[in-house]
């Protein structure tokens, strides 16, 4: 009966700790380096932190919290929280910088000057040499001057009604990822005169706009009206972030 109501009273405890919020401390590094002024937000409790110049940080989280890290040159990064995590004296968090991106190079290919001869050009060629080729005067050779080529016509229809069906329909574009579409169409003034939000407050906001599962559909659409009503309803939200 006893060891019946000591694991109750441990399973009871764990319960609780997992339900209340405990300061969490952790440490950001990357390549062996401590990476400071990196965003770190709970999107459970809306609280956010930021790392100091040796890397800590410190926020009140619990069992089953989602942590999202945002930094400009490190790949961002998501991590439920667990008990584990949680009991830690110092949480290391190790990030991976953003590959380096690559302007767009145009290579452009040698090939051999070729000139294109078009049948209108043979029939401009025929015109001239009949223009001026010399006639017998009311003698009729056959022939009819600046004529049509009825047959070269039909061919010609023929083709193209083959051609027709061999014709492929361009697959619809890839939709792209949410934050290159912002990125396209709204511009830094948009965010710092239209949302009132600080320079240094853009990368974090468009992040925290890109972590909700609407963000996708707002990116597939390609509806600037539409995305500038999510905009200005996830800035309501992001204003209300405990800092």
């Amino acid at each position: 009966m006893a060891k019946i109501t000591c694991g109750f009273f441990l399973l009871f405890s764990l319960l609780s700790f997992a339900q209340s919020e405990k300061l969490l401390h952790g440490k950001m590094l990357s390549e062996g380096k401590a990476i400071e002024n990196v965003d770190i937000v709970n999107m459970n409790s809306k609280k956010n932190s930021k790392t100091d110049g040796e890397g800590n940080f410190t926020i009140l989280a619990k069992v089953g919290d989602e942590l999202f890290i945002i930094t400009k040159e490190h790949t961002d990064q998501k991590i439920v929280l667990t008990l584990e995590h949680l009991n830690q004296d110092n949480l290391i968090i190790r990030l991976e910088k953003k590959p380096i991106e690559l302007e767009d190079v145009e290579i452009l290919k040698k090939t051999s000057l070729k000139i294109e001869i078009k049948q209108a050009d043979i029939d401009a060629i025929k015109l001239a040499k009949q223009a001026n080729a010399l006639k017998v005067q009311n003698v009729y050779d056959g022939t009819i001057e600046n004529g049509i080529d009825f047959v070269r016509m039909g061919k010609g229809l023929l083709n193209l009604f083959k051609n027709k069906d061999k014709i492929k329909p361009e697959k619809p574009l890839s939709p792209i990822p949410f934050k290159e579409y912002i990125t396209l169409n709204f511009d830094r003034d948009f965010y710092i005169e239209k949302l009132k939000l600080k320079p240094e407050e853009i990368d974090l906001f468009i992040a925290f706009c890109e972590a909700d599962p609407k963000a996708k559909t707002i990116s597939e659409q390609q509806d600037v009206l539409v995305a500038l009503d999510f905009l200005l309803v996830k800035n309501e939200a992001f204003k209300k972030l405990e800092r």
